[in-house]
């Protein structure tokens, strides 16, 4: 049911993103909310994307080297499949390029940054060589690999995920970053595959998600941050404490109209500004697409 009070909200996260969120996440509220074209989002994505095809340059604003890295590749593979852009697409084309390239063979996954991360301002927590689990993000990518399968060679892609689902099948213990990299490559695996999986998932979930609206305040995997719409496979386990959630979210808004990031850097604190008003918008359109999913906005 649409909430007027989320609505004037609502409105004012629109303002925000309009006036204050970088170009790219103003063109994806366009696109989402306003019938922008992809075309423009494409257009402030390139900005993003190195000559190897890779994505860098603070397209994740938490390391800004220019340097190509999986992770920021999996967040432009990511929003070009949001618009719809498929493997016609010479963005895509090239991504998926870098992301063959860079595959490691030793460790049968991608490495989630490279040393240059350390060249430029960056959060205390990308210092490089840091202990990341297999699945953040490599399995994310092999998710994106299946998304834009017919540019993958087909033995490449069966080897991937095949380690990819015993990996996961196998997993004990995980942590917020990875179990949300599980759930993108569920999304995205051939119906027996994301079967064989579904359980281990659904019981790392309700592991790690966060139930209790008393430590909704701390750093911790929240129920709409897996259960994303009505729609979503993981809704039916946290159907309990999503309407809390919700009013979480809405509670938590700015006066200015945006969600805030709960992070500091921890280091380079001239640069962190930035960098929190950039996420301020990545994050303030991340709710928004929340709420309307669940019906809580009229537009």
């Amino acid at each position: 049911m649409v909430n007027p009070v989320a609505n004037e909200q609502a409105m004012q996260a629109a303002k925000f993103l309009t006036e204050k969120a970088r170009p790219l996440e103003k063109a994806l509220f366009e696109f989402d909310f306003e019938d922008g074209s992809p075309e423009a989002v494409m257009r402030e994505l390139q900005a993003f994307q190195n000559e190897d095809g890779g994505f860098g340059n603070g397209l994740e604003p938490d390391f800004t080297c220019s340097a190509s890295s999986a992770l920021a590749t999996t967040i432009g593979l990511q929003h070009l499949a949001h618009i719809g852009a498929d493997e016609s697409n010479q963005m895509v084309q090239r991504a998926i390029d870098y992301v063959l390239q860079s595959f490691d063979e030793e460790r049968m996954g991608w490495e989630i940054v490279p040393i240059e991360v350390e060249s430029a301002p960056r959060a205390i927590w990308w210092n490089y060589g840091g202990d990341w689990s297999w699945g953040n993000p490599s399995a994310e990518m092999v998710g994106l690999l299946h998304h834009f399968k017919t540019l993958v060679p087909h033995e490449f892609l069966n080897k991937v995920t095949a380690f990819a689902v015993d990996y996961a099948y196998q997993l004990t213990a995980s942590d917020h970053h990875e179990i949300q990299c599980l759930v993108k490559l569920m999304k995205e695996l051939p119906e027996n595959e994301a079967n064989r999986i579904a359980g281990k998932v659904n019981e790392l979930l309700l592991a790690n998600v966060t139930t209790n609206p008393a430590e909704w305040g701390g750093y911790c995997l929240l129920p709409l941050q897996v259960a994303t719409s009505p729609s979503s496979p993981f809704t039916l386990l946290f159907k309990e404490s999503i309407p809390a959630n919700i009013d979480h979210l809405l509670s938590t808004q700015d006066e200015d109209g945006s969600w805030k990031p709960a992070w500091a850097w921890g280091q380079f604190e001239e640069d962190f500004p930035k960098a929190k008003m950039e996420w301020s918008g990545i994050l303030t359109l991340y709710h928004l697409r929340i709420l309307r999913a669940f019906g809580i906005l009229g537009f």
